[in-house]
């Protein structure tokens, strides 16, 4: 018998003010399964319900209805703080997945403490102070020797790269990214985006990861998602991915979904 999918979801459905003229379907029957290990992107106009969908997985919102499953376990109804303890995230906003006011090892030790196999006391010990050290000299930004330092010294390039070891440094089940580069200057978000697909990689990390810029989308990733009006409307894996382009995954989004794209962010990145 297979195990099951790292991630399911199953009818996922969210109406925003439900019977008021401001009512707005925001997912409407959205079926997912990612298997352990899977990396997808998932691209889609303003408004398709990108984050909605990872604000779903992440237990942000209650559901109108529909399952989310992780691991094989049923954790619809499961509040955030504790599904956090499986789930990674990382905003688009680098001051969001941060501790502004603690120290750069502080940050770290907390996000060790996500991991039920870890404690506080094990998080701050010399050889996890190593730990610490070999992942920050990855980002180049010479924060291996800043370990004391507050991370609200820290430019939003730097917070961001803590921010992705933070979410990742205790290998969880799960790792959300919404649109994590969109804020950083070219330069930054490409050492970030770099970085990101070395630890999924290395550390076989089931992911998904929003973004508006189509050719990260295909770049990165062994799966792709494109979304509209709340429902999935492609999903391509493996050589078909491989051989897309940008022109062709416009023209493939104007046969699924009827329509052509809105002059968003996504055309011009």
């Amino acid at each position: 018998m297979s195990a099951p999918a790292a991630l399911q979801l199953k009818d996922l459905r969210k109406v925003f003010f439900p019977g008021t003229v401001n009512e707005v379907v925001a997912l409407n029957g959205i079926d997912l399964d990612v298997p352990a290990g899977q990396f997808v992107t998932i691209i889609g106009s303003n408004g398709a319900g990108k984050s909605t969908m990872l604000n779903a997985v992440a237990g942000t919102f209650a559901l109108t209805s529909g399952s989310v499953r992780l691991g094989g376990r049923d954790v619809t109804r499961q509040k955030e703080y504790a599904r956090s303890r499986m789930i990674g995230r990382v905003f688009q906003d680098p001051r969001a997945g941060t501790a502004p006011s603690m120290t750069i090892e502080e940050n770290l030790a907390i996000s060790l403490l996500r991991s039920r196999r870890s404690s506080l006391r094990r998080g701050v010990t010399r050889a996890r102070r190593e730990v610490m050290r070999a992942q920050l000299s990855r980002l180049g930004m010479g924060l291996e020797d800043r370990l004391g330092a507050n991370v609200s010294k820290l430019s939003g390039g730097q917070r961001q790269a803590m921010s992705l070891l933070m979410a990742t440094v205790a290998e969880p089940s799960l790792l959300l990214l919404d649109e994590h580069t969109a804020a950083l200057d070219p330069k930054v978000a490409a050492t970030i985006m770099e970085l990101t697909g070395a630890i999924v990689a290395e550390r076989g990390l089931t992911s998904l990861m929003v973004t508006h810029n189509m050719e990260l989308a295909l770049r990165y990733g062994d799966r792709l998602i494109m979304m509209h009006a709340g429902r999935i409307v492609l999903d391509v894996a493996g050589a078909q991915k491989a051989s897309l382009t940008v022109p062709a995954l416009i023209e493939k989004f104007h046969q699924v979904a009827g329509e052509a794209f809105a002059v968003d962010r996504m055309l011009l990145e």
